[in-house]
């Protein structure tokens, strides 16, 4: 168990505002240009460019950062229980047309994925 004077409480305000302030400038923009739902893609994808411009400039991502960031991923896992609670709910009310909805959600969900860990691999 981690001591709250023991967390690095400027990496963890910088790592969350980094990570808000993109994905809130995407939705603007996206908005702005009619796409509102590609809001969070669009920020994800421009703060993976950012950092790999980063790691590229610089060779290497500060270790605070990268600490700090390694933590709320493990956290954030949490945040899809209520989201598989309710695709479950859908799948239940869906009957013959199941297949087809998993086949779509499978391609769209693991191809941009596998992408992104690629490019994640590769270039972090």
């Amino acid at each position: 168990m981690i001591k709250i004077s023991q967390v690095d409480w400027p990496a963890w305000i910088s790592n969350i505002a980094l990570i808000v302030v993109f994905r809130e400038v995407s939705v603007w923009l996206m908005k702005q240009l009619g796409h509102p739902e590609l809001g969070n893609l669009v920020g994800l994808i421009s703060l993976l460019i950012c950092l790999v411009i980063w790691r590229v400039v610089k060779k290497s991502l500060p270790e605070r950062i990268m600490s700090t960031n390694s933590v709320v991923m493990k956290q954030s896992a949490f945040a899809f229980l209520p989201i598989c609670a309710g695709a479950l709910l859908t799948l239940a009310n869906m009957g013959h047309e199941i297949p087809i909805f998993l086949t779509i959600l499978l391609i769209s969900t693991l191809g941009p994925l596998w992408v992104y860990a690629k490019i994640s691999k590769r270039y972090l």
